[in-house]
């Protein structure tokens, strides 16, 4: 699963590329239980190192979090406690 969003996210730098005369570029992140690296041949201009930075962050992020909604909490506003079923 975790090889999915790194494959999504680096097809979503890799649209972004235009196949000109620029050299590749790559950028890595790595969450502790996940690791991610995205690259492109688009030139600077078109996408520019920050952006490649953070595609790799959100990768890795995507990546480290589990299906069952078990991972961290992306909210700081506290849920309300559920009201007890009455028998």
């Amino acid at each position: 699963m975790k090889t999915a969003y790194i494959a999504l996210a680096a097809a979503g730098v890799l649209a972004l590329g235009l196949s000109a005369c620029s050299q590749g570029r790559k950028a890595e992140a790595d969450t502790g239980t996940a690791k991610a690296v995205v690259s492109t041949d688009a030139p600077p201009a078109a996408v520019p190192d920050s952006q490649l930075q953070q595609q790799a962050v959100q990768a890795a992020t995507a990546a480290s979090t589990p299906v069952d909604g078990s991972g961290p909490v992306a909210t700081t506003t506290a849920a309300s406690p559920s009201t007890p079923a009455k028998p």
